[in-house]
C-alpha cells in the first residue's frame, strides 16, 4: 500500500547528510514528504504571482486554530479560484519539493475545490494527473483526496466518487478543524476508499486529546494519523500504536506554529519515538510554516535529536 513501509535511512548515511554544513547533504538524500497539502506546499511567492500582489507573511506563531484559518480565508485562498491558479500553486509547490530531494510525495487536493471554482470534478482530476505525468521524472506524487470536516458530507460525496473512480488517486485524508463534524457520517466515504484500494489518513490528536484519536481508528478504520501528538497523553493509546504499526505522519513546524508544541526540544516526537511508533516526518504547509523536510531534520538535529534516533523516522520513499 501506498503511504505504508516507508524505508528508514541509515544511522551513517543520515550522519554523512548532517555533517554538511550548507545541508546540501541533506537535498541530497531520497526523502517522502507523506503529510502535505497540494496547494499550501507552494512558496509564498507563487501564491503573489497569481494575484499579481505583495501578501502578509504568516505569523511565526498564529494565537489559535481560527487565526490560522482567518489568515488563509483572506490571503491565500483567492488564488485557488481558478484552475489556472491552482495549476501555478500546484506546480510550484512539487518543484520546491523536488528541488530539496523528496523523490515521493502524498500531496492532497481538496474535494472542494471544483465547487470553489465552479469546475467539474473532471477538471480538477485531469489536471493533477497531467501535473504528475510532468514532474513523474523528478517526483513521484501519489496523489491524496482531501475531505474537509466542515462541509456537509452530502455536498462533498458526488465530487468524492468522481475522485475515487478516476484511479489517480492514492489516498484519502481527513483534516481541518477535528472539533468538527461526526466521524459516522464520514464512514462511507472510507469504506468507498478501501475497495478501491487507497490508502486511510485522517488527521487527529492534533487539537483534540487521545481519545479522539482512538475513535478515529475504530469508526474510520484509519491506516494513517496525521500528527497524532496527543498519543503521549495515553500510554495504553502508545502501546496501541506500536503493536499495531499505524504511522504518525508528524510535522513539527505546524505543531509550534500553532502553539501545540512549545519547541523542537520538547516536542511529542521524542516520546512517540522512545515508544517505539512507527513516525515519519511532513511539511503540511509550507506557504505558512516555511520548513521543507531537511529544515526539519535539522532543527530536531540541533535540537537535541541523535541521529540514532532522526534514524528511526520513515524519512525515505516507499521501499
Amino acid at each position: 500500500m501506498q503511504g505504508i513501509g516507508l524505508t528508514r535511512i541509515p544511522e551513517a548515511r543520515l550522519a554523512e547528510a548532517l555533517a554538511e554544513a550548507t545541508g546540501a547533504g541533506l537535498r541530497a538524500l531520497p526523502k517522502a514528504d507523506v503529510h502535505c497539502h497540494a496547494l499550501l506546499n507552494a512558496p509564498l511567492a507563487a501564491y503573489e504571482k497569481v494575484l499579481g500582489q505583495k501578501l502578509p507573511r504568516p505569523p511565526a506563531r498564529f494565537g489559535d486554530f481560527a487565526e490560522f484559518g482567518e489568515y488563509l480565508a483572506a490571503n491565500l485562498f483567492p488564488a485557488t479560484r481558478t484552475l489556472d491558479g491552482m495549476r501555478v500553486l500546484v506546480r510550484a509547490g512539487l518543484e520546491r519539493m523536488a528541488d530539496e530531494g523528496v523523490v515521493y510525495a502524498e500531496a492532497s487536493i481538496d474535494l472542494l475545490l471544483p465547487v470553489h471554482i465552479g469546475a467539474p470534478a473532471a477538471a480538477v482530476v485531469e489536471l493533477v494527473a497531467e501535473e504528475s505525468a510532468r514532474i513523474a521524472p523528478r517526483l513521484r506524487w501519489a496523489p491524496e483526496i482531501g475531505i474537509n470536516r466542515r462541509i456537509p458530507p452530502e455536498r462533498l460525496w458526488p465530487s468524492f466518487v468522481a475522485h475515487v473512480q478516476s484511479g489517480v488517486f492514492r489516498s484519502i485524508d481527513l483534516y481541518d478543524d477535528e472539533r468538527s463534524g461526526d466521524l459516522r457520517d464520514i464512514a462511507r466515504f472510507y469504506r468507498l476508499a478501501r475497495e478501491h484500494g487507497l490508502v486511510l489518513k485522517a488527521h487527529a490528536g492534533e487539537l483534540c486529546g487521545p481519545e479522539r484519536m482512538r475513535k478515529t481508528i475504530e469508526v474510520l478504520g484509519v491506516d494513517v494519523i496525521q500528527h497524532g501528538i496527543a498519543a503521549v497523553g495515553d500510554p495504553r493509546l502508545l502501546d496501541d500504536l506500536a503493536a499495531s504499526g499505524i504511522q504518525l505522519n508528524v510535522a513539527p513546524a505546524s505543531n509550534i506554529a500553532l502553539g501545540l508544541a512549545a519547541s523542537y526540544e520538547q516536542h511529542p516526537i521524542h516520546t512517540l519515538l522512545a515508544a517505539g511508533v512507527n513516525v515519519a516526518l511532513g511539511t503540511d504547509d509550507f506557504t505558512l510554516f516555511g520548513a521543507g523536510l531537511c529544515d526539519e531534520i535539522l532543527r530536531l538535529h540541533r535540537a537535541g535529536m541523535p541521529v540514532s534516533e532522526l534514524a528511526k523516522l520513515r524519512l525515505g520513499p516507499p521501499g
